[in-house]
């Protein structure tokens, strides 16, 4: 225990204790007015007092993962993807998986909801990891080294796609690509993958009136200000709003009942109408500082495994950030992801700290090696 606690990345500590500040207070922020209004609720306080207990259920759930060897979790992958898709099923049995916003993404575990799309990235990028450093020496091969392990993930993405959830689907593909690329695959194959997926997400596109709707109305909001390009106008109007100063903490006008899930997908909307650029630009600038820890400690790693999992694990986090990012700012279709550690919801926040825990773990593994003390 003493040896883990003089190795812990003070950085990345410090990081995730910022980020799951600011969500704190952001939550409260954007929340109060709504949980207010609400008739079924009628407490200010309600979504920040359950945001509250996720993140410190969430730091118990990272303190005990930073300290649980993670070269261990190699033993529970194939548990995790059976019960993954198990889950990931289950979710689309009418009756079974729990409706909210025209989408199936939840099952009801007594009082909690709980998401298998979140238990999936930390499935997939395990899976990933162990699969492709077990096969280093075939990744020249794409039918033998490459391919299989893609098919797993083809298949419990189509899963999550159905729900319909094409952000976290799109996440988890990105960060299992970028443990690919660090894996050593041929950039050929990698570019034919890129391809591939590519087409796919275009074909799903069209293949779906509502999400050809996001995607038009993401090039033009205006066509439709009353339908499909209400949240994303509100969402602009929040950021011009702010301006660079901003308007103030908790004076957001459209929190007001303006912008739908203010305080969920939207939050860094609140963010950038309250804190102004210089809130919006401090936020996105730590995840970039993350990304760049979170290779640093990939480098750092012990073996070939610790590399592949930091990487993933970075990745995952970071690249559902931008996609946030991207899709409240109009640069991207309204996707449905929420911001990581700043969001509010259980089930993404317990799964980005035990991502985070994992990441944590081997961080203090490198350190140790690097100080030649005993591992």
């Amino acid at each position: 225990m003493k040896k883990h606690l003089r190795n812990i990345d003070y950085p990345l500590f410090i990081m995730i204790v910022i980020l799951s500040c600011i969500g704190l207070v952001m939550v409260y922020s954007a929340s109060f007015v709504y949980a207010g209004m609400n008739p079924d609720i009628d407490n200010p306080s309600f979504y920040f007092n359950r945001q509250r207990l996720w993140v410190i259920l969430g730091f118990l759930v990272f303190l005990v993962v930073s300290l649980f060897s993670y070269r261990k979790l190699g033993n529970f992958i194939k548990i995790l993807i059976i019960a993954t898709l198990v889950m990931l099923v289950l979710v689309l049995i009418p009756g079974v998986g729990v409706e909210r916003n025209f989408s199936t993404r939840w099952l009801s575990l007594g009082p909690v909801l709980f998401q298998p799309s979140e238990l999936a990235k930390v499935a997939m990028i395990l899976y990933f990891a162990k699969v492709y450093t077990n096969k280093r020496d075939k990744l020249h091969h794409f039918g033998q080294g490459v391919l299989p392990p893609l098919l797993v993930l083809a298949f419990v993405g189509g899963l999550i796609v159905l729900q319909p959830d094409l952000g976290t689907a799109a996440s988890i593909v990105l960060a299992c690509g970028m443990i690919l690329l660090f894996a050593g695959i041929r950039i050929h194959h990698l570019l034919l993958l890129g391809v591939t997926a590519v087409v796919g997400v275009v074909l799903l596109i069209w293949g779906a009136d509502y999400r050809m709707g996001r995607f038009t109305s993401f090039l033009d909001p205006f066509a439709d200000p009353a339908g499909d390009g209400y949240q994303l106008i509100h969402s602009l109007i929040a950021i011009a709003n702010g301006q660079v100063t901003g308007v103030g903490l908790a004076n957001s006008v459209q929190k007001s009942g303006f912008l739908p899930e203010a305080h969920t997908d939207f939050i860094m909307s609140i963010i950038a109408e309250e804190l102004g650029l210089i809130g919006a630009v401090t936020v996105i600038s730590i995840y970039f500082v993350f990304m760049f820890k979170g290779i640093l400690i990939a480098k750092r790693a012990p073996d070939s495994f610790g590399r592949l999992l930091a990487f993933g694990i970075t990745f995952q986090i970071v690249t559902q950030a931008m996609i946030n990012f991207a899709a409240v700012s109009g640069l991207m279709p309204i996707t449905g992801i929420t911001l990581p550690l700043i969001s509010y919801g259980g089930s993404s926040m317990l799964i980005t700290f035990f991502l985070l825990g994992v990441l944590m773990n081997i961080a203090i593994k490198g350190n140790i090696l690097r100080r030649g003390e005993a591992n």
